[in-house]
């Protein structure tokens, strides 16, 4: 699930650096978001839920 993808963020602060002005979804903190968040690799904003066959775990640091 992209939720555990190194490629996906779904941050509030990033968020809203990426999104100016979120006002549709109230902020990056709104509960609109849920999960949700942009996939890095491609450029796309989706479910935490959503996967594909580009999954790469996140590290632990």
């Amino acid at each position: 699930m992209c939720g555990s993808c190194k490629h996906f963020r779904n941050d509030a602060a990033y968020l809203e650096t990426v999104f100016k002005g979120m006002t549709s979804l109230s902020s990056g903190y709104g509960s609109v978001v849920a999960e949700d968040g942009i996939c890095l690799l491609y450029d796309r904003y989706l479910s935490a839920r959503a996967s594909c066959a580009s999954h790469a775990p996140r590290e632990h640091v």
